[in-house]
């Protein structure tokens, strides 16, 4: 087995050369909760050292791979013709800035245990990292734009209830190849602290 350092990013986050930016954010989102240092199984097969260094092969992997300019040459500096054809990917950023990449910079975002992976914004932030349009996730889920926009800006009052909210969730979590379940909890979890306040 190669060592991380031998590996590729797209080996190290276990994608292939073409996946898109679903794919590998899903990947990413795997990877984490793999080399989690509470995890039994990475507890018991490396280091603390070596698991801090996964993990930060992981987010340098994922950086890399999220941002079209640092793919495509990282690619070039990797991928010189696959097949004898110059490696073509089906992924484009459809319109994120890099401004707003700068700004979504994405360690500590998901996993940051004050904010919670399923606060609304934290939602519209992956969903804009990954360079997905509202319309877009609205037409896959048959969701309304209404509702989607209601979710991320956390409008509790505004939201259907209970039993339609957690259908919403689950198919805007599967959207964005999140842990449905994760977002459900910590969602539902905001809104009951909300309703206290």
């Amino acid at each position: 087995m190669k060592g991380i350092k031998d590996q590729t990013y797209y080996e190290i986050l276990e994608v292939s050369p073409t996946a898109t930016a679903k794919e590998i954010q899903r990947a990413y989102e795997h990877a984490k909760e793999t080399f989690h240092t509470d995890s039994l199984a990475v507890y018991s097969l490396f280091s603390e050292e070596e698991v801090k260094e996964i993990q930060s092969v992981i987010e340098e992997a994922y950086r890399v791979l999220m941002d079209e300019t640092l793919r495509k040459s990282y690619d070039q500096s990797h991928f010189q013709t696959v097949g004898g054809q110059p490696l073509e990917k089906p992924y484009e950023a459809q319109g994120v800035s890099k401004e707003q990449k700068a700004s979504l910079s994405f360690t500590g975002l998901l996993f940051n245990p004050e904010e919670g992976l399923s606060r609304g914004k934290t939602l519209k932030q992956v969903r804009e990292r990954m360079g997905v349009e509202l319309p877009t996730i609205s037409e896959e889920t048959r969701i309304s734009i209404k509702i989607l926009e209601w979710i991320e800006e956390e409008a509790f009052e505004k939201l259907p209830a209970l039993v339609y909210l957690k259908g919403f969730l689950k198919s805007y979590a599967q959207s964005l190849g999140l842990d449905p379940q994760k977002v459900i909890e910590e969602y539902i979890r905001l809104m009951g602290e909300s309703k206290k306040k």
